[in-house]
């Protein structure tokens, strides 16, 4: 196999955009659905935590309240710190909760901040789409052109190591 055969996997960053843009467009309608559509509940908070080291920022928060049916809900939601800061000091959160879904409860209080995260995230994911394409398009046509010109003996690649054994 030769090197510039290679540049065809360029298309492996696009695809794995896509499969992330498809992934946070899952996040964007799930939680678009539970604030919809989900029951209005007022949950406890029975403990919270936000870890603030170099490389990790992030939080938790633990809920408890009794759903409509009358059953005792106890769910764990890991937090954004930015979203996690907006609870510091609360006993009780505001929450939507519809059960069996993907997204069963969203903390009213940081839901705009929530949905503004998720649309920035597929913002970005976007542009870095845009900005591919045209970059592996040249890629694979660079590759094609290298296999052309090898075949009828135009080109020939001269590979030049840097550590040649003497």
């Amino acid at each position: 196999m030769k090197f510039h055969n290679l540049s065809h996997l360029a298309w492996l960053i696009p695809l794995m955009l896509i499969g992330l843009l498809a992934q946070q467009l899952s996040v964007y309608y799930g939680i678009a659905r539970t604030f919809e559509r989900g029951q209005h509940h007022t949950a406890n908070i029975t403990d919270f935590r936000i870890k603030q080291i170099a490389a990790q920022t992030n939080g938790y928060v633990d809920l408890q309240f009794v759903d409509e049916a009358g059953n005792d809900v106890r769910q764990r939601l890991t937090l954004h710190v930015q979203h996690a800061s907006r609870l510091i000091g609360q006993n009780q959160v505001e929450i939507r909760y519809l059960p069996d879904t993907a997204y069963d409860i969203v903390i009213t209080k940081t839901y705009e901040y929530h949905r503004n995260t998720v649309r920035v995230n597929m913002s970005v994911i976007g542009l870095s789409l845009l900005v591919l394409f045209p970059i592996c398009i040249w890629a694979s046509r660079f590759a094609i052109r290298r296999n052309i010109d090898a075949k009828e003996g135009r080109y020939e690649p001269e590979l030049e190591y840097l550590n040649k054994p003497a």
